[in-house]
């Protein structure tokens, strides 16, 4: 046996420093624990507090509603709803009422003196729109083909179509009309609206001297 060789294998060095190294990580990680802890603590206190204060406020508002439902009459109320159901009932009624006069007012202005209607035939159609079909007469082939113009010149007739054009037995020429016409000629509400619309017409001024008495054309007043 080698009398150099050391007598004992342990070694010689405290371990302290490696035990103190694994304390402190532990430490550490305790640490963060707890700060995770009280953080998540603080947060469900935050939000316990904040349920609180809106489920208060909640129930001052209802109370308040309920407060202030109760300062008027419950069939006051009622009664004033079916009123409101009523009003916008006739409302739709008004809006959807039909006045075909229009119509005669306006052909009666696109209408030539030498033709005649014979025959005027309206019907609603299922989209909302109004087709009309007309059958007149007129002295001459001329005459029919001015008022075609006519009818092709309307702004509130589309779809226009000029047809059967014939002579009858008087010797006159006869035709037949079919258009679409504007819902401003036959809806009610429409026909309002564009007469409120309509500036109402002023009458001329009489000229009149420093007592209020009119003045006739060569600047006299009238005896």
């Amino acid at each position: 046996m080698d009398p150099q060789a050391p007598a004992s294998f342990i070694p010689k060095k405290p371990l302290v420093e490696a035990r103190a190294g694994a304390g402190a990580g532990a430490g550490i990680l305790t640490l963060v624990s707890v700060l995770l802890f009280v953080v998540s603590l603080v947060g469900a206190g935050g939000v316990f507090a904040y349920t609180g204060i809106l489920t208060a406020s909640i129930a001052n508002k209802d109370a308040s509603l309920k407060a202030a439902e109760g300062a008027f009459e419950p069939e006051v109320i009622a009664e004033l709803g079916r009123l409101d159901a009523r009003l916008i009932e006739v409302q739709k009624l008004l809006n959807n009422h039909m006045a075909p006069s229009g119509i005669f007012d306006f052909l009666s202005t696109i209408t030539l003196t030498q033709v005649q209607f014979t025959n005027f035939t309206f019907q609603k159609q299922a989209d909302g729109s109004a087709v009309i079909t007309l059958q007149g007469t007129g002295d001459s082939f001329s005459t029919a083909a001015l008022q075609s113009d006519q009818f092709g010149a309307a702004r509130l007739l589309r779809d226009v179509v000029f047809s059967d054009v014939a002579i009858s037995s008087t010797g006159k020429v006869s035709f037949s009309v079919k258009a679409t016409v504007d819902p401003s000629l036959y809806l009610y509400s429409k026909q309002t609206a564009s007469t409120q619309a309509t500036p109402t017409q002023q009458l001329p001024q009489v000229p009149t001297d420093q007592t209020g008495q009119p003045l006739t054309p060569t600047g006299t007043t009238t005896p």
